[in-house]
């Protein structure tokens, strides 16, 4: 991997941890915590910073199949939080060129097997 492609990568690795912020709340108010005990308005003010953060995406992979051009140590952290960004029963914007990326991922053998799994 040449010296660009690898600082792009680094650069969506730690973008990753980013979304994973703001991603934390949604995740764990609808998957890990009873219905009775969720907080609405938490869950949904990080549904919201996440689709704001998921345009960001979206628009960098309108000119390239993967976050770093070819498929990189990049997509990988980043992919593993947009598996399940794009598994919650959540209302998300429509991202045509994130779903076609989280399309080519799911089509990889590894992700589909250590990755894509059932949300618990």
């Amino acid at each position: 991997m040449d010296e660009r492609t690898r600082a792009v990568a680094n650069q969506w690795m730690d973008w990753a941890s980013s979304f994973q912020a703001c991603l934390r709340p949604v995740f764990w108010g609808l998957v890990r915590t009873p219905a009775e005990k969720r907080d609405a308005a938490a869950i949904e003010d990080g549904r919201k910073k996440c689709a704001e953060m998921m345009g960001i995406l979206d628009a960098a992979l309108a000119e390239r199949h993967y976050v770093a051009g070819p498929f990189s140590m990049g997509d990988i952290p980043i992919g593993c939080h947009v598996q399940v960004w794009m598994r919650l029963p959540i209302e998300r914007p429509r991202q045509p060129n994130l779903a076609a990326w989280f399309e080519r991922l799911c089509a990889r053998l590894p992700y589909k097997k250590l990755v894509d799994l059932p949300l618990s």
